[in-house]
């Protein structure tokens, strides 16, 4: 049955595998009209197998287990309905907490189909009013519940292409004669398929992505896509299909999705190839198999490419173009032009300018201005050892150097007299736990901290703290960092922890530290610094009188860890709205109201440590003014 308004028309602002922060979303997010408070039914006959309250997330969420292995969840609920609700407030307040995470005996809350079991709401990390609603099967797997063919959603509108990018996997792969990324904005034409009318060449082994959507009818929404389909002249070389997924592997989303792209731009693109590393089920290879997706454009013709996206209704969207073969073109560099290295370079004058940048195996040096029609060949230097790279390509006035990683991890390429240090320590395999050390600094990955193999990167940054390759880079588990601070810092063991840092924001890791060193987990790469947060979260009681408490919370660096409120000293269950900032009490009697003149302590503490309180009395309703009569009304003179 379906949840909401059972037997009324309804809509969705989320699908099942919708590219979300970190996860593929797990299940439909079901529209209840800007507003809180609706019915929520049980789906079908079973039993409450589990009640939970998270601060983000979920928040206050619901299972449901069914006689045939299924399991039905319900999130982001308001409150809960009649005796659950008790049971829910009974069990915090036996705890004292406001998170918890309950599992009832299978006899003790049975429910019938469309019973009402919660009213939906917006708790958690809801972006706003809706039921989050999942369908799982005995072994955790998420099956997509648009499979069950309710009739409350109606969908007459195909999914569409916003943009496609073209993208090199090898360092002997070119589009439109470059080592490159490039997207695409496809044309909608008047018969509903699309189009490309810019030319595109390329060779070697090419990877598509796709930034494509859906929506359902009555819906303002953009949801994600159910299937993808490549097709390579007439030939299907990629299929993917998003009905059922391991929740465990939810997180492979960030392998699924090109998430350098994610993290620049916030665009997800989905790879229409399978990643090094993807170990999902969700991919179909018909031909050229070990290719896994890749187009190879390795015949010197041109070739015609397909792709369609389909809905969970099976609506399609069809692109058809054509990749001519590419014809390489090098223009020499002009002579007698010079410029300066950046400023992590060794050498500072009388040479060429560079970049460098890490694009999975490849490492890509481009050089600019170099004084010489015929460019120099490239040093890669592995410790003493020294080996040459000749150019890969000339384009633009610029010389492009494409260096395999796998083949050889350089310390330091150098061209000419400019030299560019890499900061590589050591190739580190997925699968397998390894530890590097690298001055005061030690790093211990799990066998589960990598999705695909890290060509490792380190280096201080000016002014203290740490680099770890690029937060482009994503991590499936935990890494371990253990880390000593090189420069003057004002160290308070209680309060100075880590922080991952990114545009001017700071993210709380925390750590523990033993003899100066601090140890601290992350799931991100990227930028680590120290910091000190002395000041304590603050806190404002906005209303304290018979009928209940609220509470206004912040915290300025590390974050909130922990509250609690205490009438007369005892303790009094908070519900909180992070959104809001909000605090508001929920009493174990709902009708028994607060003492006047009782005493209120509200105390906050942050992730480092801080505490801050605030506190008052109960204080008695103030009494409404008796209502003055209305005077008559004025009569106008007549003229």
């Amino acid at each position: 049955m379906f949840p909401i308004r059972p037997g009324s028309a309804n809509s969705l602002a989320g699908g099942l595998g919708d590219l979300r922060a970190n996860h593929f979303h797990a299940g439909l997010d079901i529209r209840t009209g800007g507003q809180e408070g609706l019915d929520v039914h049980a789906a079908a006959d079973g039993y409450i197998s589990r009640i939970a309250v998270f601060t983000g997330g979920y928040g206050n969420v619901v299972f449901i287990k069914h006689p045939n292995g299924l399991t039905t969840v319900y999130g982001h609920l308001k409150t809960l309905k009649d005796t659950l609700g008790t049971y829910l407030r009974e069990q915090q307040y036996q705890k004292k907490t406001f998170e918890i995470d309950l599992r009832p005996a299978p006899g003790q809350f049975p429910v019938k189909q469309g019973d009402v079991i919660a009213a939906s709401g917006n708790t958690g990390g809801s972006g706003g009013p809706h039921l989050h609603f999942e369908v799982r099967d005995a072994k955790d797997n998420l099956i997509n519940p648009l499979l069950y063919g309710f009739s409350e959603l109606k969908d007459d509108v195909p999914p569409y292409f916003e943009r496609i990018a073209l993208k090199t996997m090898t360092s002997t792969s070119r589009v439109n004669g470059e080592y490159q990324r490039i997207t695409y904005a496809p044309v909608r034409r008047s018969d509903g398929t699309y189009t490309l009318t810019q030319p595109i060449t390329a060779s070697g082994l090419i990877g598509l992505e796709v930034l494509g959507y859906d929506k359902t009818s009555g819906s303002p929404y953009r949801n994600g896509i159910s299937c993808l389909e490549i097709r390579l002249d007439g030939r299907e070389v990629f299929a993917y299909n998003m009905n059922s997924f391991p929740n465990e592997q939810t997180r492979y989303m960030n392998i699924h999705e090109n998430y350098e792209v994610e993290q620049m731009s916030g665009q997800r693109y989905h790879r229409a190839y399978i990643a090094d590393g993807n170990i999902l089920n969700l991919y179909k290879l018909q031909s050229n198999a070990a290719y896994r997706g890749r187009l190879p454009l390795l015949d010197g013709k041109p070739h015609e490419i397909t792709l369609t996206l389909f809905d969970a209704f099976d609506h399609a969207a069809q692109l058809t173009f054509t990749i001519l073969p590419e014809i390489t073109t090098t223009k020499p560099l002009p002579a007698d032009s010079v410029a300066t290295l950046p400023a992590e370079s060794d050498q500072t004058s009388d040479i060429p300018t560079a970049t460098i940048t890490t694009d999975e195996n490849v490492l890509k040096l481009t050089v600019r201005n170099i004084s010489a029609a015929n460019p120099p060949m490239a040093k890669l230097h592995v410790g003493r050892t020294v080996t040459e790279q000749a150019v890969s390509y000339v384009r633009n006035n610029q010389a492009v150097y494409l260096i395999d990683l796998r083949q050889t991890l350089p310390d330091s390429v150098q061209f000419g007299r400019g030299v560019v240090r890499t900061n590589f320590k050591k190739r580190i395999i997925p699968g397998r736990g390894d530890v590097v050390v690298d001055g005061t600094t030690r790093l211990a990955f799990s066998p589960k901290t990598l999705y695909d193999t890290l060509h490792l990167a380190m280096r201080p940054l000016p002014g203290g703290g740490l680099e770890i390759n690029q937060s482009t880079i994503p991590l499936n588990d935990y890494l371990t960092i253990q880390y000593q601070p090189n420069y003057p810092i004002a160290i308070d063991t209680m309060r100075t922890k880590a922080y991952w840092t990114s545009g001017g924001r700071a993210s709380f890791l925390g750590g523990k530290w033993n003899k100066g060193r601090i140890e601290f987990k992350t799931r991100s790469l990227g930028r680590f610094q120290l910091m000190t947060d002395a000041n304590p979260p603050t806190v404002e009681i906005l209303s304290a009188t018979p009928k209940g408490i609220t509470a206004k919370i912040r915290d300025d660096l590390s974050g909130i860890a922990d509250f609690r409120a205490l009438v007369n000293g005892e303790w009094v269950l908070m519900q909180y709205d992070y959104k809001r900032a909000l605090l508001w009490s929920d009493k174990l009697d709902p009708d028994e109201p607060f003492d006047t003149g009782s005493e209120v302590l509200v105390q906050v503490k942050d992730r480092a440590g801080n505490i801050g309180s605030d506190s008052t009395t109960i204080e008695a309703p103030r009494a409404r003014p008796a209502a003055r009569p209305k005077a008559a009304p004025k009569r106008r003179k007549k003229r």
